[in-house]
């Protein structure tokens, strides 16, 4: 029977060879998005999944004053050990940035954690060379992992037993490699290259006991009796705020809360977070747009099998007479369909391999496919019955629906209701091809509204040198000023503590005039000195900026408009307000104008500018900011690296624009405004294949109409207008479902932005008369095409 199933199958396909073509290229080119998306979806949610504790391990976050922070009090750990049962072991890690000499040569590294010794026993990260059981447990020890340790030594077996000397800014420590790790895992949301023990961080630091200062990652695994229901973790996280407001003396009133390992990489938008972290509502974007792109390959196939259902009603009807069942003619029409779905996923899984590089490069990936994966092909195996099953159960119920007497009478069985069927299928899979035309338009929109919006400062060609954590940070600084004076063709420079990209938060010690005991506000800081307005070209709202001719200012202070609504203080008479700062009083000298200084997914935030100007930046290293022009970039940049060279010798010079940090801010959605682009584009192109199929199959059927009605006089131009309207209509019906839907999906996208544009009715606009213009374009290529036609060759049978 089923060998009787296969020879009809392919003799099908090959009758009807163009609508066969068209509907396997559809289902092909959607399962090979499916598949690149389900990859890329199924990496996003594997992360940190390779722990072998991964559900026994809990993050622990803070809020403090409406501020959701990835950090909490370094003693709280100790603390929720000791006193919560549920608890089997915590470990905490603090982020380091130094300059580390290996031999002869120094290196700049950014990616290094201060680590408790149980990090690497409740975390899975293999070891390559070492004893497990004794690393990070002597405090001038180090754990490299296999990339540093080659990148230092030549290779990791080099590199065990050598030493290797970091300069945090305070004190100099030679640290011995004890220990190499694997290369660190792609889908881990922590990426380091070195792990320092925290003792050093305890010894430079000295915060043991700081209650109030949010500053260390806490990880908390559970015991093996512990359940996560809801009720367990709530009442977990109520003994948790128990032991914290037991041991806290700093009145910072905080609050913490529980996260999920497994939840920490899609679902944090925490301040102070590890970097390179994603996007749930992404996730869920593109796991929508995998799903409408099968659908509408799927509505493809329902449509064409339907149309040409007329060409098969005698076959059904001929089945019948000799006895075939109902069953029978459904199964023969699902296997086709199944068939039709194997042979595009075979096609479908070929371009999506030849297609991973570029899409690798397209999502900032580095997956790789084993086609051999066999719980990959199982899916795959069971998408692509799934696909073929829906899109051949409409047409198998329909076409063994046929009285047998009817069709071999030839009466037509296609009309009516049949056609409004197919007409909804056309609306719906051009609703979702508008849907995401519309979705492209305002990604892009809103990226450049990021690009070009106004900030409160000039970002464009500002070089930055990062000074390194070494020695005398105030002696350093001046003499970088005393050798830049030295170039008068380089003057509009600055030093800052902190860059005007992502700041970190800041401190509750703040007192002023009118605070109340409810004014719990978290004031992030910065340190600059008097070109600070200069080079950044800012703008002062009332009152003037620190100036070397006041020697009274380093106790003043700059606020910007943000900080006096929340003192409540008025503009004009912000100036000369008293302001005490971590216990260093002095007044408000000036109000700058807001600008942002975090992403702009997050508002603007009460801001305090320190005077910085002796190079007193309170322990933080700073940055030397230049402004440059295009013309001079050049000339100027070998300036900064030569006085830079003077300085610090022996060091690696580095710089950076601070516009190019800007954009890296927005990185996640670049990737995902060109990735709507693809498949945007790949959804219309697939639409535009069933209906181009459609529109040649209605001329086929209406050849001898069309043959007369030039015989009569029609023209061109009429003809085709008469074979597209009705296709356009739909188009039309299409455009009014898609654009509310898009237009809700938009708004909770841009939700996620603080500053974001509106919604236009351009955008929409737009987007219609894409579809109607492609539409129209794909239907008149066969109309012009039948009305061009010689009516003899039509009617010569008549």
């Amino acid at each position: 029977m089923f060998r009787s199933y296969l020879k009809t199958t392919f003799r099908s396909l090959f009758r009807n060879k163009l609508f066969s073509g068209l509907n396997i290229l559809g289902l092909a080119v959607s399962m090979a998005c499916s598949i690149l998306i389900f990859l890329w979806v199924q990496d996003e949610r594997s992360y940190d999944k390779f722990n072998e504790h991964a559900n026994d391990i809990y993050r622990l976050t803070a809020r403090v004053s409406d501020i959701d922070a990835a950090v909490v009090p370094v003693p709280i750990a100790m603390a929720v050990r000791d006193e919560v049962p549920a608890i089997k072991n915590v470990t905490r890690l603090s982020s380091l940035q130094c300059m580390v000499t290996a031999g002869t040569q120094k290196f700049d590294e950014k990616h290094i954690y201060y680590a408790d010794s149980n990090f690497l026993h409740i975390f899975t990260y293999p070891l390559l060379l070492g004893d497990a059981a004794s690393l990070l447990t002597r405090p001038e020890e180090v754990v490299l992992t296999e990339a540093s340790a080659t990148k230092f030594f030549g290779s990791p077996q080099l590199a065990m037993g050598k030493t290797l000397y970091i300069d945090n800014n305070y004190k100099g420590n030679d640290l011995l490699v004890t220990g190499v790790l694997k290369d660190i895992p792609q889908n881990s949301h922590l990426q380091f290259d070195m792990l320092v023990p925290i003792q050093q961080y305890d010894k430079v630091i000295n915060q043991q006991q700081a209650w109030g200062n949010f500053d260390v990652y806490t990880y908390l695994q559970m015991n093996e009796h512990f359940r996560a229901t809801a009720p367990a973790l709530a009442s977990l996280q109520q003994q948790i705020m128990n032991t914290y407001r037991k041991h806290d003396d700093s009145k910072t009133n905080g609050t913490l809360f529980l996260q999920p390992l497994t939840d920490v990489h899609l679902r944090s938008h925490y301040m102070l977070d590890v970097p390179g972290q994603g996007n749930h509502q992404q996730v869920l974007i593109f796991s929508l747009v995998a799903m409408f792109i099968l659908a509408v390959a799927a509505i493809n196939f329902m449509n064409l099998s339907t149309a040409l259902s007329g060409q098969r009603a005698r076959e059904v009807g001929m089945r019948k007479t000799l006895g075939a069942f109902r069953f029978q003619l459904m199964l023969q029409f699902l296997s086709e369909a199944v068939l039709l779905s194997f042979i595009s996923l075979a096609i479908g899984i070929i371009i999506a391999w030849a297609l991973m590089p570029l899409f690798n490069q397209l999502s900032g990936k580095a997956m790789v496919w084993h086609l051999l994966n066999v719980k990959m092909l199982g899916i795959l195996l069971a998408i692509a019955v799934i696909v073929g099953l829906l899109a051949g159960s409409y047409p198998a119920l329909f076409l063994s629906s046929f009285n047998p007497v009817k069709v071999l009478k030839g009466v037509k069985m296609l009309h009516g209701g049949k056609t409004y069927f197919r007409n909804g299928l056309i609306i719906v899979q051009f609703a979702i091809a508008v849907i995401l035309m519309v979705s492209t338009v305002v990604v892009y929109s809103q990226l450049q509204f990021i690009r070009t919006m106004d900030i409160g400062y000039n970002k464009e060609n500002l070089l930055y040198v990062p000074i390194p954590r070494v020695g005398d940070l105030v002696q350093h600084q001046q003499a970088f000023k005393t050798a830049m004076s030295q170039y008068p063709e380089v003057d509009n420079y600055s030093f800052v503590s902190h860059l005007p990209t992502d700041m970190p938060t800041g401190t509750k010690a703040v007192r002023w005039e009118g605070k109340t005991p409810d004014d719990d506000i978290v004031f992030p800081q910065m340190w600059t000195d008097d070109h600070f307005i200069g080079t950044f070209g800012m703008r002062m709202k009332s009152g003037r900026f620190f100036s070397e001719n006041f020697k009274g200012d380093n106790n003043n202070y700059v606020v910007n408009e943000k900080a006096l609504k929340a003192m409540r203080i008025a503009p004009e008479t912000a100036v000369g307000k008293r302001l005490t700062l971590d216990s260093r009083a002095g007044q408000i000298i000036g109000v700058v104008k807001d600008f942002n200084f975090k992403p702009i997914q997050q508002p603007i935030q009460p801001l305090i500018i320190r005077n910085g100007s002796d190079g007193n930046f309170n322990g933080n290293t700073g940055y030397v900011v230049l402004r440059t022009t295009p013309a001079n970039m050049s000339q100027r940049l070998a300036v900064m690296k030569k006085v830079f060279q003077q300085i610090y010798t022996d060091f690696p010079f580095s710089f950076g624009f601070v516009n190019q940090d800007l954009a890296n801010l927005y990185v996640a959605e670049q990737r995902m405004g060109k990735l709507f682009n693809v498949f945007s584009a790949l959804s219309v192109l697939i639409s535009c294949l069933g209906l181009f199929g459609l529109t040649t199959f209605a001329t086929q059927q209406r050849i001898k109409e069309i043959g007369v009605r030039k015989v009569l006089g029609a023209s061109v131009s009429g003809i085709v207008g008469m074979l597209s309207k009705d296709f356009i209509k739909l188009v039309l019906w299409a455009l009014v479902i898609a654009f509310p839907v898009s237009a809700w999906m938009m708004n909770k996208w841009l939700q996620d932005f603080a500053y974001h544009i509106r919604l236009h009715w351009s955008f929409f606009a737009a987007a219609g008369v894409a579809a109607l213009v492609i539409s129209f374009l794909t239907v008149s290529y066969q109309s012009v095409k039948a009305a061009m036609a010689n009516p003899v060759k039509s009617l010569r049978s008549e």
